[in-house]
């Protein structure tokens, strides 16, 4: 169980930077929208993961005890970021990109997130896959 959530962390994780790097050739809103999806299913399954691997069970064990056993609190609520996000975009009935921003319409407030942003959240991601490469996938 734990391996198949890692592996599919990885597999998300590496499409969302496929589809992240291929914005920056094509400019299609679409591409961003895939960027939130892939990144939030990478996110959900790294933080099962570390859930498994330390017998807990819900994400508020992830943030309370598991996130902050491994990372900083800007990684933690990175991570927690991409799924509310994904959330928001999800529920969004306005969506609409402007440049290199995304722009939804969230609880009747406009939201804003910038391309710049979504690197950062991607880099999150990636440090957290990579940290449970290192620390507890036995090869």
């Amino acid at each position: 169980m734990i391996e198949e959530e890692y592996v599919g962390s990885k597999y998300h994780l590496a499409v969302a930077k496929r589809l992240y790097e291929n914005y920056s050739k094509f400019s299609d809103k679409r591409l961003i929208v895939g960027v939130i999806n892939e990144l939030a299913k990478a996110t959900s399954k790294i933080i099962k993961a570390y859930l498994i691997h330390e017998k807990k069970r819900n994400l508020r064990d992830f943030i309370d005890v598991v996130g902050m056993k491994y990372f900083d609190k800007l990684t933690i609520d990175n991570l927690l970021k991409i799924l509310e996000i994904e959330r928001a975009q999800k529920s969004s009935p306005v969506e609409f990109a402007k440049g290199d921003k995304i722009i939804m319409l969230v609880d009747g407030k406009y939201r804003i997130l910038t391309v710049g942003r979504l690197a950062e959240f991607i880099d999150s991601c990636d440090k957290v896959v990579a940290f449970f490469t290192l620390k507890f996938r036995q090869v």
